[in-house]
């Protein structure tokens, strides 16, 4: 069998509700030697952690967006990594506004920590970040032969980036919450791997204020049919945090499943899974 150039891990599956059984967003990619979160959402660190996945064991994040239940584990990551020996400081890769994100909810929110750590001996440079803001689509970063790519699609308002990873004739497609674009369908050309946001059916999405801003199984199947991925994995998984019925999730994969020929499945915590 030829050796995988992907793994990945899902970290957080759910989305701003607390759900016992799934964190926030956030996902682990591991190929060609490195640890690459997209987004780092609620119980991300402590997930990383039951995984077997130290936080200075990170060699970047790739930031989808600034809402809250996607970035509110990452001041927690840089600083319990640099806290735990990080010898360089996290590369980050986001929208506009990141680095503004990070100097407050890092240097200004523990300033008062960061010095007392400082007088005690910790090197700062551990805790120092590298942040790139993604101005525009196509290639954001490479690392050898691992190749990052990005497509902006609406997301309330917000600078929403959606990440593709390419590695040795293999591709991994990371959405953030999003609509279904021309964009985010170029982006997702013939993946072998969709990770997929889909908040909820249509019908649930049509009953709240926000349900515009995101994916439904039929928003998922045509983009995965359009794009030709080769299989599609679901995540952000609102509707359960609404829905009296345990299974939704998976009539929502089911519901992919009618218009698209490929392998769909509903992300868990911590599932793994390897692109060959």
């Amino acid at each position: 069998m030829p050796e995988s150039p992907f793994r990945i891990t899902t970290i957080g599956t759910g989305a701003v509700r607390v759900n016992p059984r799934r964190g926030g967003p956030c996902h682990l990619v591991e190929a060609d030697g490195q640890r690459i979160l997209v987004d780092c959402g609620r119980a991300a660190v402590h997930h990383l952690g039951q995984a077997g996945i130290p936080p200075e064991s990170i060699d970047a994040v790739c930031v989808t967006h600034l809402h809250f239940d996607h970035v509110c584990d990452l001041p927690l990551l840089a600083l319990l990594g640099w806290n735990n020996g990080r010898e360089a400081g996290l590369r980050i890769i986001g929208p506009t506004g990141t680095e503004h994100f990070l100097h407050h909810a890092i240097d200004e929110a523990y300033a008062d920590d960061i010095a007392s750590r400082l007088a005690h001996g910790k090197d700062p440079a551990g805790l120092r970040w590298s942040t790139t803001e993604i101005q525009a689509d196509g290639p954001c970063h490479q690392v050898g032969p691992l190749a990052i790519s990005c497509a902006h699609t609406p997301h309330a308002g917000l600078r929403n980036l959606n990440f593709r990873f390419d590695l040795r004739g293999r591709s991994v497609v990371i959405t953030s919450d999003t609509n279904l674009t021309p964009e985010l369908v170029q982006l997702c050309r013939n993946a072998d791997l969709l990770v997929c946001e889909c908040s909820g059916t249509q019908e649930f999405l049509a009953s709240v204020p926000w349900g515009s801003w995101h994916m439904n199984p039929n928003t998922v199947a045509q983009l995965a049919r359009e794009a030709g991925v080769g299989r599609v994995l679901l995540a952000h998984l609102v509707v359960e945090d609404w829905s009296a019925e345990p299974d939704i999730s998976e009539k929502m994969a089911a519901a992919v499943r009618q218009s698209f020929g490929g392998s769909v499945a509903v992300s868990v915590d911590g599932g793994r899974l390897e692109v060959c």
